[in-house]
């Protein structure tokens, strides 16, 4: 069978790197396939995944060597109109992509711009609203829809154009479960279709791992395809409880909850629960918190405290008032009613008198790096602060977070991994005892996830507190003391966090689920450490 897609040797270097981004590629995607590519953040995946489409070379720049075909297509030098008809892509951001104010608009301006004939984009449209389920939503404005909705729509514009290749970056990173399992549900459905190939890079990959044909690991530039059940032996990162067999020596290797309690059945190991210490002093209260937009409602009565050495995991649905939340905390809003105070004293008016207490990080990276340089975006904070920041400064910042190495690089040529550790350190810089962090961990890899996890600890035991918005339990579960549930502006639980993540809670993990008495993978006792 011919491939539709054929990397030979592809080596690829961006404007300015000291070194390249892909180094001697080679990859064959046949005709259907169904891949997942998967890696470190900044290894790569980003960049294979633009060659596809020829955004890499042609729209980056940059060196390029070796030799591509997609479709018959030569990426590299087929004008980016024409590798449109062949290549959908839907990038980390899909609001960023979106040129409509409706969803009807939206699907069709991309058929507009190739002048598919009025009758045929009308049976497309239809076809692509039943195909991602989204009929119901055509009338909508774009601004209204959730997440997953958001994420549908922009598969359904660039499937509209009929390619043989559906390109997909991160595409549930930002996504609660519901939403995720449903943008996965339909991308299953056009797979099984047969007719439409589609590559997918993800970090979360507990949800894709039993789905795919195939993983494509790219670490370092390199690139390797193999079947998933053998890629996850080698895999830097894998679901936790596909981590845990993988310890336990299970071949072969499982790659659901349940394949692994089968296969350990009668062996699955111990659990030493580790104790959260008691918490200290009040840091932050919000009482009765209700904020508006118009007529809608984003918070209605929400009240929380947070105290010295508190981890908490705010978590809840797309659109249920996270970002909400620590907008008005940070004072980026003004409630309609409540009161918030930080230390017992009466919360500050002023933004930036806010945040001296409470450092918010905002969900997209790119709202908090404006500078030239990642060493300007630390000093720019500094300075706001009235801080010192000359050179020794700036770099005592940047070893604090694991970002010494980036200081000369433009944040914008980042990896939105990299873009988001930049973030934190630039809105932390000034070392505020609360950190409020909305979804801090997109587009991380499984060690920046441990890193940030051991960041959040060590600023607990030293007196400060957070609260963390995320969609990804099993990355809460490495930080978090206790777990705040939101749906509809409201708080509808506020547990422990061993009592959150239990198998029996509300957001039970892969190893609650598997292992009594642990939520996370190093409170299981391993055979050999018994």
């Amino acid at each position: 069978m011919t491939a539709l897609a054929s990397l030979q040797g592809v080596t690829y270097t961006y404007p300015g790197a000291a070194g390249p981004a892909l180094e001697g590629a080679a990859l064959d995607l046949e005709p259907g396939a169904f891949a997942l590519v998967a890696g470190p953040s900044a290894s790569g995946k980003s960049t294979l995944l633009r060659v596809f489409n020829g955004l890499v070379p042609q729209f980056h720049g940059g060196t390029i060597s070796g030799s591509a075909r997609v479709a018959g297509l030569d990426p590299f030098a087929t004008p980016a109109r024409r590798m449109a008809l062949a290549v959908g892509m839907v990038f980390q951001e899909p609001e960023a992509q979106a040129v409509a104010e409706t969803v009807q608009d939206e699907i069709v301006f991309g058929m507009e711009q190739q002048a598919v004939p009025p009758a045929e984009m009308r049976r497309r449209l239809e076809r692509v609203l039943a195909e991602l389920g989204i009929g119901h939503l055509r009338g909508r404005r774009l601004a209204t829809l959730s997440g997953g909705e958001r994420q549908r729509v922009a598969i359904a514009a660039v499937l509209a154009l009929e390619p043989q290749l559906l390109v997909l970056d991160e595409p549930t990173s930002q996504l609660d479960g519901d939403g995720a399992d449903a943008v996965l549900a339909a991308v299953e459905a056009l797979h099984r279709r047969g007719d439409l190939a589609i590559v997918l890079a993800e970090h979360r990959l507990e949800r894709l791992l039993h789905r795919v044909d195939a993983v494509v690991a790219v670490e370092g530039g390199r690139v390797a395809a193999a079947p998933p059940g053998e890629a996850a032996q080698t895999l830097r990162s894998v679901p936790p409880a596909v981590e845990l067999a993988r310890r336990l020596g299970a071949d072969p290797l499982p790659l659901t909850v349940d394949g692994v309690r089968a296969a350990l059945a009668g062996r699955l190991p111990a659990a030493r629960p580790r104790p959260y210490p008691p918490p200290g002093d009040e840091l932050l209260r919000a009482e009765g918190l209700t904020v508006a937009y118009g007529p809608v409602e984003a918070l209605r009565g929400v009240s929380l405290t947070l105290r010295e050495g508190e981890l908490v995991a705010l978590v809840g649905p797309n659109g249920s008032g996270k970002t909400t939340l620590f907008r008005a905390l940070a004072g980026l809003v003004e409630p309609g009613r409540g009161e918030m105070r930080f230390a017992r004293a009466a919360a500050p008016r002023s933004p930036r008198e806010r945040t001296r207490h409470a450092g918010l990080v905002p969900q997209d990276p790119a709202l908090a790096l404006y500078q030239e340089q990642v060493a300007a975006e630390l000093a720019e904070t500094l300075r706001h602060r009235g801080l010192p920041r000359g050179q020794a400064d700036v770099e005592a910042a940047a070893r604090a977070w694991g970002i010494a190495d980036l200081l000369a690089r433009d944040p914008r040529d980042l990896s939105v991994g990299q873009q988001q550790r930049v973030a934190i350190a630039a809105m932390l810089a000034h070392g505020p005892r609360t950190w409020l962090m909305d979804e801090p961990t997109r587009g991380m890899d499984g060690p920046a996830k441990a890193w940030l996890a051991a960041r959040l600890r060590d600023h607990a035991a030293a007196g400060g507190a957070a609260i963390v918005a995320t969609h990804d339990i099993e990355a809460a579960a490495l930080f978090a003391t206790r777990v705040v549930g939101l749906r509809a502006g409201e708080v509808v639980f506020d547990l422990p966090a061993r009592e959150a993540f239990a198998a029996d809670g509300p957001l039970p993990t892969q190893v609650a689920r598997l292992v009594p008495g642990a939520v996370t993978l190093d409170e299981v006792v391993l055979p050999c450490a018994a």
